[in-house]
Formats: C-alpha cells, sequence, structure tokens
C-alpha cells in the first residue's frame, strides 16, 4: 500500500475526506483508520470539504462521533462561489447530472484548497467528477 499511496500524493500532499470517509473512520472502521494512517505517514493533511458536513451531520447526538473524527484533523474548508463554478464545469466535462452535484462541490472545494486526492467509498462517481492530476483513493 505505501507505494500506492506515495504515488497517489503529489507535492502539496493535501488529501481530502469525503462523507463516507468521515463516517467510517467515526465508526473506527480498520480498512479508513489504515488508509489515512498510510496517508499522514507520508506527510498528508486530511481536509473536510464544507459539502461533506451537509452530507453527514443531522443535529443528533450520533453526530457526536463525527465532531470527534473532525477535531482530529481540524481541517474543515469553505465552499467558495468558484469552487461552486469549477463543480459546475467538472459536471458538464464528466456530462453528470445534478445527482453528482456534492460530489462534484467536494472535489471543487478540495482541489480550491490544495488537496491533490479524495478519499472515499465511492470511487466509481468520484473517478468519473474528478479532473486531471487528481486521485481517488477507495476504501
Amino acid at each position: 500500500m505505501g507505494r500506492t499511496v506515495s504515488r497517489f500524493l503529489g507535492r502539496q500532499r493535501i488529501v481530502a475526506l469525503d462523507s463516507g470517509a468521515l463516517i467510517a473512520l467515526s465508526r473506527e472502521d480498520v480498512n479508513a483508520a489504515a488508509l489515512v494512517a498510510q496517508l499522514r505517514r507520508f506527510g498528508a493533511t486530511m481536509v473536510v470539504p464544507a459539502p461533506v458536513l451537509a452530507e453527514v451531520l443531522r443535529g443528533t447526538s450520533r453526530d457526536a462521533l463525527v465532531h470527534r473524527v473532525l477535531r482530529v484533523f481540524d481541517a474543515e474548508k469553505p465552499t467558495t462561489a468558484a469552487a461552486a463554478r469549477a463543480a459546475g464545469n467538472l459536471l458538464g466535462q464528466s456530462r453528470s447530472d445534478a445527482k453528482r452535484t456534492v460530489d462534484a462541490l467536494i472535489i471543487a472545494t478540495a482541489v480550491e484548497h490544495g488537496a491533490t486526492a479524495v478519499v472515499t467509498q465511492d470511487a466509481r462517481d468520484f473517478t468519473a467528477l474528478a479532473p486531471r492530476g487528481f486521485a481517488v483513493l477507495g476504501l
């Protein structure tokens, strides 16, 4: 796994977590924890794009598990109008419909904040949307 992870990381070494990855980490999923640990050993910094928060937080006591993971990374990143426009471009270029809007916003927000990869449980959809040079690391 080490060579694979190092190959996907760019010089920036910033990796976004999508909602599936964040939920997996909050449930202490062994595979998700191992991948994130490997990424961190290679010097990666994790970021959480704002649209991920809308997908995972529900204002209930279950949010506590997600907040625990968020505190570890302290890396919530806002989505700007420029990222929203970029997300629209990703949707157009991939010929995706509006159902993929949140995924496109996650990628565009991540890219705007320097990420070169995303950790996801939805690798197929993210791969279809990802710009050239942006790695999709599936769980």
